[in-house]
């Protein structure tokens, strides 16, 4: 059975939400799966044993994960070398603005450079709006954001925007564009 590695960064929690949802999508499709958490110690134990990745980070105050960004920049050269994805999670992807898309894929165009690896799909990914996690200043910043930008302003619960199915279609798209299935075609490896 081929193997997979899903490794993440998060803050709040949703991307590790979506991480284990890429995992649990590829172990349905018949991929032996590792879900690491790159602020955890087990990280720096992984070794360069898999078929595939997809590494997920969220944006917050404009930059991904440090644990995150360390740890691809630690196993770039291997990563660069089998067929590979990132995931990037923010609440601009929510907004589907050409100005939004840009500073999205500027971001993860920087975290590319800084890391030295550039993967073969970049999927940008909506986040939440975790107002019932924040502190008072947080929940204050963030519902006057939202309501800038025309999202969810009620503090008294949570509001997720992740798209659940089109997710779902990026896994597939990544199982049929590797081999980790065996009807698999394409190469996602980036030279």
């Amino acid at each position: 059975m081929k193997s997979a590695l899903v490794v993440y960064g998060t803050t709040e929690g949703q991307t590790r939400k979506i991480a284990e949802f890429i995992a649990n999508a590829l172990k349905a499709g018949g991929v032996k799966v590792d879900l690491v958490d790159s602020a955890d110690e087990r990280a720096a134990l992984v070794q360069p044993t898999y078929s595939a990745a997809i590494v997920c980070g969220s944006v917050h105050q404009l930059r991904y994960q440090a644990s995150l960004l360390h740890f691809v920049k630690d196993n770039a050269a291997w990563l660069a070398g089998i067929p590979a994805a990132f995931v990037g999670v923010s609440l601009t992807a929510a907004l589907e603005d050409d100005e939004s898309r840009r500073e999205l894929e500027g971001l993860a165009e920087a975290f590319f450079r800084e890391t030295g690896w550039t993967p073969a799909i970049t999927r940008h990914v909506a986040g939440a709006l975790r107002y019932t996690q924040y502190d008072y200043f947080k929940r204050l910043v963030m519902k006057l954001i939202a309501r800038h930008q025309g999202g969810d302003t009620d503090t008294s619960r949570d509001h997720e925007y992740t798209d659940w199915d089109d997710l779902t279609r990026f896994v597939d798209e990544f199982l049929a564009a590797t081999s980790l299935r065996e009807s698999g075609h394409g190469d996602l490896r980036r030279s």
